[in-house]
């Protein structure tokens, strides 16, 4: 890692702040430099790129770096105790990175909000899905009286409620639960008027 300037000007303090959040957020840390994977003039069609294409020695170090990460690093976890999962991390370096080729300063609360608003997100429409599929399968077995779809429409907000909350992520005021629970109330009301 790059060395801190000694100072207190806000340009020292600004190159110092993102290093001094990576020191703090990773106490220990083991350096792992690549190489590029491929030769200079094919690195513009990367992702198209043969597999035989790839530099060996770059295979190599991400394979090191693999096994580092699945056999010798430590679960991460964020203030608040929550595991960072491989998904999770990917949002937070992908904000991290589009912090910093913004030209701002980079901060870890601002990249796990906008992690978290994503999460929840995705977190609500799987819970929805669980629900209305659900709900789909029950319109199979009509007609039935409105206590026994009323029973269904209980047990499977319960299901989406609990496949929701798997993966949601700081929802501390419960706007995202809020939401969950209104679509399966809509998607019932819509099923019992039609």
């Amino acid at each position: 890692m790059c060395s801190s300037f000694l100072g207190t000007t806000r340009i020292v303090m600004e190159y110092n702040f993102p290093r001094e959040c990576i020191q703090k957020f990773f106490p220990s840390r083991k350096c792992f430099t690549f190489p590029f994977p491929t030769a200079p003039e094919n690195m513009s069609s990367l992702e198209s790129l043969n597999p035989a294409d790839i530099s060996s020695e770059f295979l190599k170090v991400t394979d090191h770096f693999c096994q580092f990460v699945f056999h010798d690093s430590c679960v991460k976890r964020l203030k608040d105790g929550h595991t960072v999962t491989g998904r999770v991390l990917g949002h937070l370096a992908k904000t991290y990175v589009d912090t910093i080729s913004s030209g701002a300063v980079p901060c870890l609360e601002n990249a796990v909000i906008a992690m978290a608003t994503i999460e929840n997100e995705a977190a609500v429409k799987e819970g929805l899905q669980v629900y209305q599929s659900g709900m789909e399968k029950l319109k199979d077995s009509f007609p039935l009286e409105l206590k026994d779809v009323s029973s269904e429409h209980q047990h499977l907000s319960s299901t989406a409620t609990q496949a929701f909350m798997k993966r949601s992520f700081r929802d501390t005021d419960g706007k995202n639960l809020k939401s969950l629970e209104v679509g399966n109330v809509r998607s019932f009301r819509m099923m019992v008027n039609h």
